[in-house]
C-alpha cells in the first residue's frame, strides 16, 4: 500500500496525466496548452508541467517549440499492453486465426466506446487481401458490421446513449435506417455490410456475450471485395461467424474466466 504524501501527491498526478491523454482521445486532434486547460478543467500551470511531463515520457510530442502537441508512441504501446493481457485475447485467437485462415478473412472482437467500437482482438489470414488493421483499432460504430451487431445486443437505453454520441460526432450522416438494421440483426444473428465504412471492404458482424451474458462485445470478420459473392457473407459467412462467437464465449466460461480477468 502507498503510503504518505509523496504518494498522493503521486497518485494525483497520475490522474491528471491521464485525464490529459484522455482528452485527446476525445478529440482525435494535436492541441495546445489553453486546449488542454479547457478540455480537463485543469489549471494552466498544471497542464503545462504535465504535458512537459509527458512529452518526457514519451506519451505526447511537440514538433515544435510552440507546435501543438500531438499523441506519441507510448500512448498505443500503453493501450496494447493493457488490450494484450486480456484473457479474452489468450482464449479467442486461436479460434479466430483458424477461422480467418480458413475464409482469407480478418476476424476481430470490438467492443463499443461511445460513437466507435475498438478492437481488442485482431488477425488476419496469411493470404487475406483486406485492411491491415490491429488491437486498438478505432472504427465508426454505425458504419460498421461490428457496431451495428454490438447494438443489437445491448439495451434500448444502452442503444440510445450510443447513438446520441454517433449523433454529436457525425451531425451530417443519416441514421434513421440503423433502428432497421438493429432489429434485423437482432432477428437473424448477424449483421452484413457491403462497403458501409470503407468502399471496397465486406463485412460480416455478430454480437458476442461473456460472462453469462453480463458482457457484450461483438465480433466480426472481413475483407476486400476481390470479386467475391455478397451471398458468401450472407448464407455462410454470417452462420459461422455465430458458430465462432459462441465457441468463444463457451471457451471462456470452461476455464471460469470473465472478460477483463476482474
Amino acid at each position: 500500500m502507498l503510503k504518505g504524501s509523496g504518494a498522493k501527491t503521486e497518485i494525483i498526478s497520475l490522474t491528471r496525466g491521464l485525464s490529459i491523454l484522455q482528452a485527446f482521445h476525445s478529440r482525435q486532434a494535436p492541441m495546445t496548452n489553453k486546449e488542454m486547460t479547457e478540455r480537463t478543467g485543469l489549471s494552466k500551470a498544471t497542464v503545462t508541467r504535465l504535458s512537459r511531463t509527458l512529452v518526457k515520457l514519451g506519451y505526447l510530442r511537440q514538433p515544435g517549440m510552440q507546435g501543438k502537441y500531438h499523441l506519441d508512441d507510448n500512448v498505443s504501446d500503453l493501450g496494447n499492453a493493457y488490450l494484450r493481457s486480456l484473457t479474452l485475447a489468450r482464449v479467442a485467437e486461436p479460434l479466430m486465426m483458424d477461422f480467418a485462415q480458413k475464409h482469407q478473412t480478418s476476424v476481430a472482437i470490438g467492443v463499443g466506446h461511445g460513437h466507435q467500437m475498438i478492437y481488442v482482438c485482431y488477425c488476419a489470414g496469411h493470404e487475406t487481401a483486406t485492411m491491415r488493421l490491429s488491437v486498438g483499432t478505432l472504427v465508426p460504430l454505425h458504419q460498421s458490421a461490428i457496431g451495428v451487431a454490438y447494438l443489437s445486443a445491448l439495451t434500448k437505453d444502452q442503444q440510445a446513449a450510443h447513438l446520441d454520441a454517433v449523433a454529436y460526432h457525425y451531425p451530417e450522416d443519416d441514421i434513421t435506417n440503423l433502428p432497421g438494421q438493429i432489429a434485423e440483426t437482432r432477428e437473424v444473428g448477424y449483421s452484413v455490410s457491403f462497403g458501409a465504412w470503407r468502399p471496397e471492404i465486406y463485412a460480416v458482424g455478430a454480437p458476442l456475450w461473456l460472462d453469462h451474458g453480463k458482457s457484450v462485445t461483438a465480433i466480426n470478420c472481413g475483407a476486400r471485395q476481390r470479386n467475391q459473392s455478397r451471398d458468401h457473407y450472407v448464407e455462410t459467412l454470417g452462420p459461422e461467424l455465430m458458430i465462432l462467437s459462441s465457441d468463444i464465449s463457451s471457451g471462456m466460461e470452461q476455464i471460469g474466466a470473465t472478460f477483463r480477468d476482474d
